[in-house]
């Protein structure tokens, strides 16, 4: 989870060209690293104590009120450390876009060297790549930018496609019914669709259909132009 977090706020200006609240950043870091703490650590003692695992509740006079109070007051911390999130989230996206290509001016990697957000094609020109960490060694040798490996040209793009949703789709409801294909449902018509397999063969005929309408169907795609690469450039 932490990395989860951790990778939202580093990415997000990359992925939305807005840079998420710093002080709204620390809220929820430690409010979520104390509520985690609170909530899981005095688990270890309450199982020392004899409490077993994942139970709905349990006898009093046992001396695991005290504790198990302590871990619901963090997980409150935590909800509020999502929250805080949230509301980030919400605060961030009424600015305008605005992010530099390296907000954090420590960029290592080749994502930081195309704007936020990166444009439908990603790089104009494929980059010059002289190792790991490349757009650092470019820092490093005096550069602002990368070297292109290429002169600018058209950049052949597919054409947009809703194929591919639907293709995930399908894997979910077929996922969905192979979970629920042994489950024992008191109600008739669930038992019906998930335990004769209706569920998981109807995802699969999507997913398939999918696939076979993807490969059949011949995308020319379209191109980008010079003059317009050259444009958005000066932009």
């Amino acid at each position: 989870v932490f990395g989860l977090f951790s990778g939202l706020h580093y990415w997000w200006p990359k992925m939305f060209g807005r840079v998420l609240n710093e002080t709204l950043g620390k809220w929820t870091f430690w409010l979520f690293a104390i509520g985690f703490h609170m909530t899981f650590f005095v688990q270890h003692f309450l199982g020392l104590l004899g409490m077993q695992r994942r139970i709905v509740s349990y006898l009093p006079n046992q001396n695991f009120d005290e504790l198990n109070f302590i871990s619901t007051i963090g997980a409150i911390l935590m909800g509020i450390g999502v929250l805080a999130f949230l509301a980030n989230v919400v605060a961030t996206s009424r600015k305008p876009v605005g992010a530099a290509a390296d907000p954090w001016e420590d960029g290592r990697t080749l994502e930081w060297s195309i704007p936020s957000p990166p444009p439908e094609y990603n790089f104009k020109q494929i980059p010059l790549v002289r190792g790991i960490d490349a757009y650092w060694k470019e820092k490093m040798a005096g550069n602002k930018e990368m070297t292109p490996s290429e002169p600018v040209g058209p950049i052949h793009m597919p054409s947009p496609s809703i194929l591919p949703f639907v293709m995930s789709l399908g894997l979910f409801i077929a996922g969905l019914g192979f979970m629920f294909s042994t489950e024992d449902f008191s109600n008739s018509f669930m038992s019906l669709i998930f335990n004769k397999y209706i569920v998981l063969i109807v995802g699969l005929l999507i997913t398939f259909a999918a696939m076979i309408a993807r490969s059949l169907y011949d995308d020319h795609g379209y191109h980008i132009e010079v003059e317009e690469l050259e444009g958005e450039g000066k932009a």
